[in-house]
């Protein structure tokens, strides 16, 4: 009954509050939670909290008995700027706020969370701005089906949200809120995963996450048609190579071809502006490991590549998700056996892409887009 009333609430709260990152692979954050986030984002197949209802729901079913909430706060620090056009965006600190409870018991794990799953935002002094904004209200469960052997799946309620101010065409349309958009939508997406031990030091896992299957975003004139998160395949394994030092490593299929086509505006019915994007897909590559000095301490690294998916003929700097390398960091600290903090730090170096579209000022051709970020994940957990 507690639980009911629980998953009730969040769903509620999901629906109201959505959180906004600028993210970095594509739309996507580069890891979910901080464990994962420590070493690269790789979290298909180790225990890495109740983040892993964003990544991989079978690994819950790697959890201790009991119960486990987490709080989470996440910041995402962008620096993006079109020299010589645009400027500088003084859209560079986003906090994503995240919630996650599960309880397992005997061979099932199950229960509910809140995150950002990811979005895109810009800022500039003429006034011209965007701010995407995509996260889930997730219901997971997993089964362990032997000792060996879990399987994971997950409920998601997506939402999305979008501010646009663009001066040629002109449109505006924004709440002047940080974590809503004023074009909304909202739908039902889900993941199904697994882990398996192949002995008592390598396990592999996988997930499969449907598209967002998003609507039209709507807000009073205006219509956005056509923008929807993809659907990801990934695979990872873990290597506990001694009783200290834990080796991860994932790779995923992001298909955003089937979701990031032409973004159309629509004003009262009529087109004001279709956006090309067909981006591409995107193999995601990540790596990192755990050590544990003490009972206590436990320090990460990672690395996470992914190739920019935007062909530089339609790159916007409205969006400018054109990130590719991030090298990150973190630790955890248990205070007792009962609560513990993790933290991770990301930096991801510039980029800069140059547009050969149409000419400017009706196209990108020749506009030159910068993009770096500084990112960090904080979160307390407890165990009861």
């Amino acid at each position: 009954m507690q639980l009911n009333k629980l998953t009730a609430t969040l769903a509620a709260v999901g629906l109201a509050v959505p959180g906004l990152a600028l993210a970095t692979n594509g739309m996507l954050m580069e890891g979910y939670g901080p464990i994962a986030a420590g070493m690269g984002g790789a979290a298909m197949a180790y225990d890495n909290g109740t983040a892993a209802m964003a990544n991989n729901p079978a690994t819950l079913g790697l959890m201790a008995e009991g119960n486990r909430v987490d709080v989470m706060l996440g910041f995402v620090g962008p620096d993006v700027s079109a020299p010589g056009t645009m400027g500088k965006s003084k859209a560079d600190a986003f906090y994503m706020p995240a919630f996650g409870y599960v309880k397992k018991q005997g061979k099932l794990a199950y229960g509910a969370g809140i995150y950002g799953q990811g979005g895109m935002g810009t800022e500039y002094a003429n006034g011209d701005m965007s701010q995407v904004s995509v996260g889930r209200a997730i219901f997971p469960l997993a089964y362990s089906v032997n000792d060996r052997f879990n399987v994971g799946g997950s409920v998601d309620i997506v939402w999305a949200g979008m501010d646009l101010v663009a001066g040629q065409p002109s449109i505006n349309f924004k709440d002047g809120s940080n974590f809503t958009g004023s074009a909304k939508g909202y739908s039902l997406a889900g993941k199904l995963g697994f882990t398996y031990k192949l002995n008592n030091a390598l396990t592999v896992g996988g997930v499969y996450q449907t598209a967002g299957n998003l609507p039209d975003l709507k807000d009073g004139a205006y219509k956005v048609k056509g923008f929807d998160m993809p659907p990801i395949l990934g695979l990872g394994l873990s290597w506990q190579a001694n009783d200290r030092l834990m080796i991860a490593a994932d790779v995923k299929d992001v298909m955003w071809n089937s979701s990031m086509n032409t973004v159309t505006i629509y004003k009262n019915g009529a087109v004001v502006a279709p956006f090309q994007q067909d981006w591409n897909d995107q193999i995601v590559l990540a790596m990192g490991l755990s050590y544990q000095f003490n009972d206590a301490l436990t320090g990460r690294i990672g690395y996470n590549y992914a190739k920019n998916p935007i062909p530089n003929q339609f790159v916007n700097y409205l969006w400018p998700a054109i990130a590719e390398n991030h090298y990150t960091g973190g630790f955890g600290y248990a205070f007792n056996k009962q609560s513990a903090l993790n933290f991770a730090l990301s930096y991801v170096p510039a980029v800069s892409v140059t547009g050969t579209g149409a000419a400017m000022p009706a196209g990108n051709g020749g506009m030159q887009i910068n993009h770096s970020q500084v990112n960090w994940q904080l979160m307390y957990s407890y165990k009861f």
